[in-house]
């Protein structure tokens, strides 16, 4: 039989019972690899777990519910990979498209003639390398049985026969008769072979190798065989021998003569007469001789089947070695591979060996390992030793002459099996653990055993093992793997990472450092791990000393830290620690211990002595000298201008870090390389006053030092260094009252009277601005720049105020349709289309309302920020490439790409500029416009309803801005005749009974202040049995109103109290941050619910603050009784909104947007202004517009 295979085929069996299959990594969503996720699903379901990643023709991996995993080895392909995935090994023949013949799934491509001499009979091909033999007689139409081709009467009386195999085929002429073998023709037969991409190579053995280019076989051939119908001749003291059909079926030879196929098929019978025949191999033929002797032998028994050579290709293999044929190799022969001694046929000794491809196996912990070959013919049913040995490797070139070294015996079997009935053919399983144990721990690419008589002399010990070719032999093999190296090992407290040198080693100050690594499985099945960790002392005198060692207690998974923390190690001690993964398994009740390599190690030093406090020191801003009495120092410098402090080490040599905190701003650190003993640092005070400056020291252990605290006064800021009021109201010139620098007006730009203070700059959003002829701002350095400004619509990017430059502004402020809101901004570069850092702000912008908004660089800490109304728009934004712009200072305008752009609609006041950061104390007093002079905010009307009209729907606003009042149908114009008010808008407590205008009228989120006289209904609050619910003037958002002054009084309470209030968003609820009053006040002077009452409300934006006035007194938070003293306070508010919903007067919007709480009574006097007004102007509002009485 010529038995063609490729090299390098692998795999085991298809199990009957076939594992649930873990197929791919992408089987888990934790992507863990294909063994872990096969290893998990067996311990949930608790059943073997298929890993196709490992699965090979020849090997089989099973994942066991344990932890464990077991893989079967086969010594030739048990499965193919097809499209579908793993299948298995199926060699029986269909025809394909072209009309040859092809096993259904074999490990390689392999095709036999479908008859005629167009094909050759057979082919075989692996990576575009081919071996292909032909027929030297044309074919007759083959029959197909299986896996065989018969091509029958070829010659007179003898038939070719081809067979596929797992990896390759055979070959054999099945001569008949003894007048067949009297052909001349049988003399020597040549089979045409044609080859590609292989050349032939001769064994030396009877064989031949097919290698390739880079001389690796791909196909090999062992020697060929003759071998007859005879059965084995009657052993000594028998008086029958055959072999269990139930176990192993042997087809007798009168079976084998009337089914000649059958003999081909099946190989020699046990006992049948054999020998070796000559074979020459070439590139282009193969050609047999066969020994004319032992067919004329009369002992011979027809048929005889002439097998040449097998051929095979694969790491994988078995053979046998006989010494009546010692340089004959029978490599994959379908021979029954004998044990011990034949004294019945041949009179030879034999010894049979068989390879499995293990290299997976390289490195793992082997717990048991079980070998079994299937025993067809035993002398008699006595008991005789089998010994497995592990041997060295073998190939297609191992004869008796050239044995592999018979390494070491690892197991012994008396058995005696396949002789009768009484002792049928079955498996023998041999202990074959230390030869896999061995192999495994030489990460040897195969494992190879040999069976061998204990006594070759003996005739009853002889044996004859199943060909693999017929059935399989197994190796299977329960393992678990070593454990990888643990990863992330490093000090988990203080939590830093592995220093792998003595000279870059970690610094703590921890005497009890926790030290971790996550212990690693090699295929991720362990669900038992846990680090181990040695500590070394270094010294340099001698072999460093182990310092502790240990395990945290628990086990965990695989990739999970484990801390250990060691006993208190030494203060300035250097040290080194290592880590290991330690598996513990479980297998037949025995526990075991495994351990990887050790990590190398980890350095650090302990070092738990903090710095001495250290030192400051300032030639501009210097230390108080009495920094508990900091009002009687000396003040220097100014708020905003930098000057160099040196932190200083104050004698501490280990100093690698510095943290400075002034006054209330964010803590600074800068970090060293290496130590040093002093740091300089500009920094720029915000305060006008006493300033702070907290600075502590660390070392690399990070050991803090105690904190020092340098005390310093600091003088005033610098006053702008330009400031336009705006106030000319005539002409193109708008004049700088601090350096001259004229702005020209330009673009129909005009004046306006509405503004924040005197008159403003108006611009019509097209081509109106203001500009002065160079740069005003040094934009490399830390500046400030504020403007006021009032939007008269947001359909495009308005600017406020930029600095021009060649290209773009250096800086503008403005309000973006893109985020509907301000934003402060910067060019990274002067460019065309420059990157751009903004600061943007957080709330929403509104039309036809003043807003206060401020642009700061701070140069120290390279960042932008955006105020508005005085409240900073988010954290500061980086910004570190400041550049020049040598432009001039544009109000209403901007400049991107070369061109001005983004003009201004509405009106800007104000406008100032700094070349320094300001005081927060500065800020809230820009944002109030608080005069310097008097410390008096300065706010500016922005509505006023004086209520004087006698008839018709409207009421007038006589501020300028034009906010006229609707008067609905239930409201009326009436003459205040008792209490001296003149005309008054009388509201009839209903729906229809109130005022509005269009808002909003004020920016919410600035400083505003409202007022009104009210004189309510004494008839309709006389009904205490309800409660009474009156807003006098609101500003409504969607659902609610955003602030107003109201008055409340609850059920069966003949005292009311009057309401300042606001709500911190336009959602649906009833919650309202408020200040209160009495409505009734028990003091000297009683104020009458039916009478006059002067209600004033301010929000200080600035401060955060809600103040009430009643009568021009202000109330505290729980109401202020005392009418002689200014003693009442605000209370904090932190989330004002702006609502665009109408300004009420007699009406609110409470919570879900319908109105309510109609006001019943009388209405004077509503006003509005943009800022703060003052104490003294409130009380004296109420003095001068006393109701006089008739």
């Amino acid at each position: 039989m010529l038995l063609v295979q490729l090299v390098g085929a692998a795999g085991a069996h298809a199990a009957a019972d076939a594992p649930v299959r873990a197929s791919s990594a992408t089987d888990d969503p934790t992507g863990l690899s294909p063994e872990a996720v096969a290893s998990r699903k067996a311990a949930l379901s608790g059943s073997p777990v298929a890993v196709d990643a490992e699965t090979t023709p020849t090997q089989l991996v099973t994942a066991q519910s344990d932890g464990t995993f077991t893989v079967e080895f086969d010594p030739e392909p048990v499965r193919a990979h097809q499209a579908s995935g793993w299948v298995p090994v199926d060699t029986d023949l269909v025809t394909t498209a072209g009309g040859q013949l092809a096993p259904k799934a074999a490990a390689v491509d392999i095709a036999f003639s479908g008859g005629g001499a167009h094909d050759p009979l057979a082919r075989i091909t692996k990576d575009g390398k081919t071996y292909s033999v032909g027929s030297p007689w044309t074919l007759p139409r083959p029959a197909l049985d299986g896996s065989t081709a018969t091509y029958a009467d070829v010659l007179p009386g003898t038939d070719l026969v081809v067979q596929a195999t797992a990896d390759g085929f055979s070959e054999n002429l099945v001569v008949k008769s003894r007048t067949a073998a009297d052909s001349p023709e049988l003399a020597s037969v040549r089979f045409p072979v044609s080859v590609d991409g292989v050349s032939v190579y001769d064994t030396h053995s009877g064989g031949a190798a097919f290698v390739g280019a880079d001389g690796r076989p791909v196909f090999t051939t062992g020697a060929a065989m003759m071998y007859d119908s005879s059965a084995a001749a009657i052993a000594p003291a028998a008086t029958a021998h055959t072999v269990s059909q139930a176990s192993y079926d042997v087809t007798t030879a009168a079976a084998r003569t009337a089914v000649a196929d059958q003999g081909a098929l099946d190989g020699p019978a046990p006992g049948a007469r054999a020998t070796a025949m000559d074979v020459t191999a070439s590139d282009s033929a193969l050609t047999l001789k066969p020994d004319k002797a032992f067919l004329d032998n009369p002992d011979t028994t027809y048929p005889v089947v002439l097998d040449p050579q097998t051929t095979s290709a694969s790491l994988t293999g078995w053979t046998t070695v006989w010494t009546s044929s010692p340089s004959t190799s029978f490599w994959k022969t379908s021979h029954a591979l004998g044990v011990g001694y034949d004294a019945w046929v041949d009179n030879k000794k034999a010894r049979s060996l068989y390879q499995f491809d293990t290299h997976t196996l390289g490195g793992k912990k082997i717990l048991s390992a079980t070998f079994s070959a299937l025993e067809v013919w035993s002398a008699n049913c006595t008991d005789k030793a089998v010994q497995l040995w592990r041997t060295g490797s073998i190939s297609s070139g191992t004869t008796w002459n050239a044995q592999p070294s018979w390494s070491a015996q690892v197991d012994s079997v008396s058995t005696a099996k396949g002789y009768s009935s009484s002792c049928p053919g079955g498996n023998v399983s041999f202990d074959a653990t230390g030869a896999v144990s061995y192999t495994a721990g030489q990460s040897a690419s195969t494992t190879t055993l040999g069976l061998r008589a204990s006594d070759e002399s003996d005739e009853i010990a002889w044996k004859q093992f199943a060909s693999p070719s017929d059935t399989k032999p197994t190796l299977s093999v329960t393992f678990v793997s070593k454990p990888s190296t643990p990863t992330g090992v490093k000090l988990s407290s203080p939590n830093l990472a592995c220093a792998t040198t003595r000279a870059t080693a970690a610094v703590i100050r921890d005497t009890t450092p926790t030290l971790g690594a996550a212990p690693k499985s090699a295929d991720g099945s362990q669900s038992t791990l846990r680090p181990n960790f040695q500590v070394y002392k270094y010294d340099p005198n001698v072999t460093d000393p182990l310092a502790g060692s240990g395990s945290p207690s628990a086990y965990t998974t695989s990739g999970t830290t484990g801390t250990w923390t060691p006993a208190a190690l030494t203060n300035g001690q250097t040290y080194w620690f290592r880590a290991r993964s330690e598996y513990k398994y479980s297998f037949n009740g025995t526990t075991g211990y495994m351990y990887s390599a050790w990590t190398s190690g980890c350095w650090f030093r302990i070092d738990s002595s903090r710095p001495v406090q250290p030192d400051v020191d300032s030639t501009t801003y210097q230390e108080c000298a009495s920094p508990d009495s900091p009002d009687d120092c000396t003040a220097y410098g100014g708020v905003g201008a930098p000057a160099t402090f040196t932190l200083k080490a104050n004698g501490a040599s280990d100093v690698v870090k510095y943290t400075y905190q002034l006054n209330d701003n964010p803590v600074r650190t800068k970090t060293f390389t290496a130590t040093t003993t002093s740091y300089a640092v500009s920094l720029a005070p915000d305060v006008r006053g006493v300033n702070t400056l907290t600075v502590q020291t660390w070392d690399a252990a990070g050991n803090g030092s105690l904190s020092y605290t340098y005390t310093f006064k600091v003088a005033p800021g610098a006053g702008p260094v330009a400031h336009w009021s705006l106030d000319e109201g005539t002409g193109t010139t708008a004049t700088d009252s601090v350096s001259g620098r004229a702005a020209t007006l330009a673009g129909s730009a005009g004046w306006s009277s509405l503004a924040r203070l005197g008159k403003s700059l108006q611009a019509n959003g097209t081509s109106s601005y203001a500009a002065t002829g160079s740069s005003v701002l040094d934009t490399t350095k830390s500046f400030t720049i504020s403007a006021w400004a009032r939007l008269t619509g947001t359909s495009h990017n308005s600017v406020a105020v930029a600095q021009a430059g060649a290209n773009g502004s250096a800086f503008a402020i403005y309000y973006s349709t893109s985020y509907n809101a301000w934003i402060f901004n910067r060019y990274t570069t002067d460019v065309a289309a420059p990157t751009i850092v903004r600061s943007i702000g957080t709330t929403t912008p509104e039309a036809g309302v003043w807003t206060h908004v401020m642009g700061v660089y701070d140069a120290q800490e390279q960042t932008i920020q955006l105020y508005v109304n005085g409240v900073p728009q988010g954290d500061p934004v980086a910004f570190t490439t400041p550049w020049q712009g040598t432009g001039g200072l544009q109000i209403a305008r901007g400049q991107y790409g070369s061109a001005f752009s983004d003009y201004f609609p509405g009106q800007v006041d104000e406008v100032t500029a700094w070349n320094r950061i300001l005081s927060e104390d500065e800020i809230a007093d820009l944002q109030s416009m608080t005069d310097a002079s008097t410390g008096q905010a300065q706010p500016e009307l922005a509505a006023e309803w004086k209520l004087e009209e006698t008839s018709g729907t409207s009421a007038a606003d006589s501020s300028g801005y034009g906010h006229t009042a609707t008067v609905a149908g239930g409201a009326t114009w009436s003459t205040d005749t008792d209490g001296g008010k003149g005309n008054v808008l009388s509201l009839n407590g209903t729906s229809t009974g109130n005022a509005s205008a269009n808002g909003p009228i004020v920016d919410s989120q600035g400083d505003f202040t409202v007022a009104a006289w009210a004189k309510l209904d004494a008839a309709s609050l006389s009904d205490t049995t309800v409660g009474h619910h009156m807003r006098i003037a609101t500003q409504s958002g969607g659902v609610r109103d955003s602030w107003g002054l109201w008055f409340d009084q609850a059920a069966g309470s003949a005292q009311g109290m009057w309401v300042f209030g606001r709500t911190t968003a336009d959602v649906a609820g009833t919650g309202a941050t408020v200040v209160t009053a009495p409505a009734s006040i028990a003091s000297a002077q009683l104020v009458d619910p039916g009478a006059w009452t002067l209600l004033t409300g301010v929000y200080d934006g600035a401060h955060h603050q809600l103040f009430l006035y009643v009568n021009g007194v202000r109330q505290g938070a729980q109401g202020d009784t005392d009418t002689d003293t200014d003693t009442g306070d605000g209370i904090v508010f932190t989330s004002p909104w702006q609502a665009t919903g109408t300004f009420n007067i007699g009406r609110g919007r409470i919570s879900n947007g319908a109105y309510s709480d109609f006001a019943d009574g009388l209405v004077d006097d509503v006003r509005v202004w943009t800022g703060v007004v003052s104490d003294t102007d409130i009380n004296q509002m109420y003095v001068n517009e006393l109701p006089i009485l008739l």
